[in-house]
């Protein structure tokens, strides 16, 4: 049995669309699993690529890459500073479920939980502030906000 007509042209766009479909996400998961982005950072640094990439669309493309090639230059730094609010983050969640429960260690937790991330954010926030102190002027106009914030 063949086919024709306007239903053999739908069916073949669909399939079309389905495969496109689905080599876009095995690229995606493919680029997942090898820890591979627009940074080019790998293995567990994509926690910290995921991170700066959505806080870098606010900056022009070749302010981007400065940034990306400051923090590949610091992976080291950033990476300690993530595992020690994951690591912080896990003591939250244990003495969350730790009986009897004990406000005054959940308090002391979230304070420990608030010092880590301070502490990477910081770090971010001195590679970002130096990338773009070297700019140029013409550059650092061209930045603007994430849309969620116009």
């Amino acid at each position: 049995m063949t086919i024709r007509g306007p239903l053999a042209f739908i069916l073949a766009a669909v399939l079309i669309v389905s495969l496109a479909a689905n080599f876009l996400v095995l690229g995606f998961a493919a680029a997942r699993f090898a820890g591979v982005g627009p940074f080019g950072f790998g293995g567990d640094a994509g926690a910290i690529e995921r991170i700066v990439a959505l806080g870098a669309r606010a900056f022009p493309r070749e302010l981007r890459r400065e940034i990306g090639g400051e923090l590949g230059r610091h992976r080291g730094e950033l990476g300690a500073a993530l595992d020690e609010v994951r690591d912080a983050r896990r003591r939250m969640f244990a003495v969350m479920a730790a009986e009897p429960f004990d406000r005054a260690a959940l308090d002391a937790a979230f304070a420990e939980v608030r010092a880590a991330t301070d502490r990477l954010q910081l770090l971010g926030q001195d590679l970002v502030g130096d990338v773009v102190e070297r700019a140029p002027a013409e550059e650092r106009a061209r930045i603007r906000p994430p849309r969620y914030l116009r």
